[in-house]
Formats: C-alpha cells, sequence, structure tokens
C-alpha cells in the first residue's frame, strides 16, 4: 500500500469514526428527559408521602398513607410511566399536555387506606362516615374521592407504599395545583372513628 493510499484511508476512518461520534450525541437522551430509575422513582414518592393512623386502646380504627400529586411527582410519574410502558414521543406530549391541563384545573390526592371493618371502608358512599379536606391558603377545600380499579402492579409501581391490603383512592379538590403547590398543604381525613391530618411539604 502506498503511503498516499494509507493517508487517505486513515482520514476515512477517522472522518467516520467523528460522524458516528455525533450522531450518538445528537440521538443520545438529555439527562432532563431520561426516566427516573425505580430507585430515584420511590424516594422521591417517600420524601412527599405522608400518613397516620387512628388507635382506640390496641384497635385499629383507621390508618392511611397519601401523597398530594403536585407537578413534581406528576412529571416523574409520567417518566415513571413512559419508561415501562416505552411510550414514544408522541404518547408522551399528550399525556404531558393533560397532566398540565388537570394541574391547572384541580388538585388530586392518592390515598392507600385501611379500617379493619369492611362496612367503615365506604370513602366513596354518598351515605360515607368520612369527610375529607385540604387546607391551604387559608383556605379550606373538601374532597370528592374516587375508588381506584387499577391492578395492584401499576399502583405499587407508581405508589410503593401502597398494599394489597390497603384500598386506593385518588380525592380530588376544586383548586388548581399550581396555585398551592408551593405553600404547605394540611390533609385531614375525619369521621366518627377519629380525625387524622397530615402536612404535604411545599414544592420548591
Amino acid at each position: 500500500m502506498t503511503m498516499r493510499l494509507m493517508t487517505v484511508v486513515l482520514l476515512s476512518l477517522a472522518f467516520v469514526s467523528c460522524t458516528s461520534t455525533q450522531l450518538d450525541e445528537q440521538n443520545a437522551p438529555s439527562q432532563d428527559t431520561a426516566p427516573e430509575t425505580p430507585e430515584k422513582y420511590n424516594k422521591l414518592i417517600e420524601r412527599f408521602a405522608r400518613g397516620d393512623s387512628e388507635y382506640t386502646g390496641f384497635y385499629n380504627n383507621f390508618e392511611y398513607k397519601a401523597i398530594l400529586l403536585s407537578s413534581v411527582v406528576r412529571e416523574a410519574s409520567l417518566k415513571r410511566q413512559g419508561d415501562y410502558y416505552q411510550w414514544d414521543r408522541e404518547k408522551q406530549l399528550v399525556e404531558r399536555e393533560k397532566v398540565q391541563k388537570e394541574l391547572a384545573e384541580e388538585t388530586r390526592v392518592f390515598m392507600s387506606f385501611f379500617t379493619p371493618d369492611r362496612n367503615n371502608d365506604n370513602l366513596t358512599n354518598a351515605k360515607s362516615i368520612w369527610k375529607i379536606y385540604i387546607d391551604a391558603g387559608g383556605r379550606r377545600y373538601e374532597g370528592k374521592v374516587k375508588r381506584l380499579r387499577n391492578l395492584l402492579a401499576e399502583l405499587q409501581s407508581l405508589y410503593p407504599f401502597h398494599t394489597r391490603w390497603t384500598t386506593p383512592y385518588e380525592v380530588s379538590f376544586p383548586v388548581a395545583t399550581t396555585a398551592i403547590e408551593t405553600q404547605e398543604v394540611v390533609y385531614t381525613i375525619t369521621g366518627p372513628l377519629g380525625t387524622r391530618a397530615v402536612t404535604f411539604p411545599a414544592v420548591k
């Protein structure tokens, strides 16, 4: 092989290598759009979740753990779902737009609830023995409760504290999440079996 031919070959290989590197860098997802790892996601949920229980002596009247579905939590949940469902970009955009609309219209809380008497696990009934409120910005809002029918595996992937022995509920309140999430929000569940309140931390 002549010196001139060897030089041409080496230059061609260098060009291909450089071009390949540039394409890899362009196609690589940025750190901001990469999906959360399960470990990081679980730590975030634990950071924002709060729970409490009510006892009469040794008898457990009820207990719950809940999380305010703030913009931070919803964004992390979208990344988590997009990861295991392998959403394409179009699906991600549709889901993100849907979440942004919900955040601007109402506030939602996921709650994992337990009471030993099944008759008292009636949060969605018209004659429910329970009332749920949030207090934020000097105002109180009453919640509307919906029982979730998702499979256990899906619920636990989004809310690791949920168990097969607790009932999944979503509670919605008539105030925009974006209007209250930057301050502490007090979440209260109350009824004849007792009253328990927790404080959700502000999103900063």
